[in-house]
């Protein structure tokens, strides 16, 4: 799993890099922060689906080891869907093995979701975590409370799909959305702090 987490993490270098680049452009160069707005978008998005892809890794990565029995099953994960051609394939597979073939079923079947919202966090991580109290857990390793961790992320996923779906235009208004460099920057480290907790937490 370190190697989701490496990936995870070249991500984020590449959002920080990204602010460094706003930060140049504002503060050595004298741009408009309003001019350049969008690389603050950028941003967001970027942390987003880094995020995103990490959840997708963790989970194929935690179902691989439990198929090979390195992992106990979950419930979930005893009742994940895989067509009877999928199993046909795993179970007389030899090269590529096995477990390569049932990776590939994991991501034929998940490659259409979108693992963002707290509820699809957790049901994602349902397939490889035995745990009741998922965000519980997660909120506490965090320092903080579960409920404000679950709508920070929410709000930050509803401002993630006004950008790359609306423009982060203000549809009630037609005028885009303000953005601050502060706001941007809680996002990105919220982001980091997440997923570092849900990675030490399944790894």
């Amino acid at each position: 799993m370190l190697r989701a987490k490496n990936i995870f993490d070249l991500g984020l270098v590449r959002v920080r890099n990204i602010d460094s680049i706003y930060l140049h452009l504002t503060q050595k160069l004298g741009f408009n922060s309003s001019d350049i707005s969008d690389i603050l978008r950028s941003e967001i998005v970027y942390s987003v689906s880094s995020f995103d892809r990490l959840i997708h890794d963790l989970v194929k990565i935690g179902m691989i080891e439990t198929f090979k029995g390195q992992r106990v099953a979950t419930n979930a994960f005893n009742n994940f869907n895989i067509s009877l051609a999928q199993f046909d394939v795993i179970n007389n597979a030899s090269i590529p093995p096995p477990e390569f073939v049932f990776g590939q079923s994991i991501t034929s079947n998940h490659k259409h979701l979108s693992f963002q919202e707290p509820e699809k966090v957790s049901e994602a991580l349902s397939l490889i975590w035995n745990e009741n109290h998922k965000w519980q857990k997660i909120a506490t390793s965090m320092g903080k409370n579960q409920n404000d961790v679950k709508t920070e992320l929410k709000n930050i996923v509803i401002r993630r799909n006004q950008i790359v779906h609306e423009g982060d235009f203000d549809l009630s208004t037609g005028n885009l959305q303000v953005i601050e460099h502060f706001d941007t920057l809680q996002t990105v480290d919220f982001i980091e702090d997440l997923a570092t907790s849900i990675y030490n937490l399944v790894k």
